[in-house]
């Protein structure tokens, strides 16, 4: 089945009359493998939103580069942060949940034959940059599951994708906290002599 039969492409673009106190902006070039590297916080009262700021996600939507697919800038998004825009170097995909779960069809999107595939479309394109564009992605077949194995997989995937956000996200409060912590420590702000670490070595064996 086409995956335009199955899903909606850039569903949702912003406006400035909707006067966003703060927009986090997401570039194609700061998610690699689903993996954001950051967003550009932007007050839109004080600051100039690029040109490019205009697609809005929602948890579950999946962003996909247009330009160079060989490169990886994809993800989905489950956690996003408030008032979220990408650009629209981005296709937004969201799928239709009553025929398939996101992650189901990011995971097709996602594979390397998949890739492959794109990347020879994209080479093949008249603009300045080997791209591609949503009716690209539109007509690649999805091989729909049946009800059945929907049901069985969908749980799962949800649950696996879960785990792996959830991760993600505590990865980041701690790199927060790590990066708070080491200029106090280095400067000896905090004092640790007290820490017995013969004991602590102990207690990290043990467990």
């Amino acid at each position: 089945m086409p995956v335009a039969d199955i899903a909606e492409f850039n569903p949702d673009n912003y406006s400035p009359r909707e006067q966003w106190p703060l927009v986090q902006y997401l570039d194609t070039g700061n998610i690699t493998r689903g993996i954001v590297e950051s967003y550009q916080a932007i007050d839109p009262q004080s600051e100039r939103l690029p040109s490019r700021a205009r697609r809005k996600v929602t948890s579950g939507d999946i962003i996909y580069s247009s330009v160079r697919p060989i490169q990886k800038h994809y993800g989905l998004i489950l956690s996003p942060a408030k008032n979220v825009l990408v650009s629209t170097g981005f296709t937004v995909i969201r799928a239709n949940d009553r025929l398939v779960c996101p992650e189901l069809l990011y995971l097709f999107l996602t594979q390397d034959s998949v890739t492959k595939t794109l990347q020879q479309i994209a080479e093949q394109s008249v603009s300045t940059y080997p791209s591609i564009k949503a009716d690209d992605l539109g007509a690649l077949q999805f091989p729909l599951p049946s009800s059945k194995e929907a049901a069985e997989l969908q749980p799962a995937l949800k649950d696996i994708f879960g785990a792996i956000d959830s991760n993600r996200q505590e990865c980041k409060q701690l790199a927060k906290l790590r990066d708070a912590l080491l200029p106090k420590l280095m400067s000896g702000e905090i004092d640790v002599s007290w820490i017995d670490l013969k004991q602590l070595n102990g207690h990290l064996s043990e467990s």
